[in-house]
């Protein structure tokens, strides 16, 4: 059975939304998700992120100036995708898998039952609703968050509805040429 893991870009301030206004991407972190992404069995995707997220890397793929990013499209678009939502909706990024849920308990089994399935790691890329879902019902094993250099001072905070406060255990920490640093945490006990 493999650990869910929340996987996002953070400012200092705590934001995790709005990223293209802050967030700066550089070929070592790509390189590092492209080493992530190979410990993963599939990423999970909230409905509201996944249209722009579908279009974008599957352009890339096809259309980036570079080398690296075409290639960390290419193993995002060869990953099973699930994707969260309370409604149909049409797919049409390959291998991308409806996971609809009714309300929250219906939510906790669908994630506990996918992470049954999988023998390697659930990357949870997006977006703040389900990352704060997921924390509320202590339905992760791992963050791994990238810590920007920049206050966003307008967004939402990731943990804005905590309910209750958690020790996490500091697994590593990476820090990039841009001044972005990578910390990966894991559930104590």
């Amino acid at each position: 059975m493999g650990s869910i893991v929340l996987y996002m870009q953070i400012s200092l301030d705590g934001i995790v939304s709005d990223v293209d206004r802050w967030a700066s991407i550089d070929d070592g972190i790509l390189e590092g998700a492209l080493d992530y992404y190979d410990s993963l069995d599939a990423i999970v995707i909230g409905a509201n992120s996944y249209p722009s997220m579908a279009e974008y890397w599957q352009q890339a793929e096809l259309a980036s100036e570079s080398a690296l990013e075409r290639s960390f499209a290419k193993r995002i678009n060869e990953l099973p995708k699930i994707v969260l939502s309370r409604a149909e909706m049409e797919l049409a990024w390959k291998n991308s898998e409806l996971l609809l849920y009714r309300d929250e308990e219906s939510l906790v089994r669908g994630i506990e039952s996918l992470r049954g399935r999988m023998a390697k790691d659930i990357s949870v890329e997006s977006g703040v609703r389900t990352w704060q879902r997921l924390l509320r019902h202590d339905l992760f094993d791992e963050l791994r968050m990238l810590v920007h250099p920049a206050v966003a001072k307008v967004g939402e905070k990731l943990f804005a509805g905590a309910e209750e406060s958690r020790a996490l255990l500091l697994e590593s920490s990476r820090v990039y040429d841009s001044g972005v640093v990578e910390l990966h945490y894991r559930k104590k006990g």
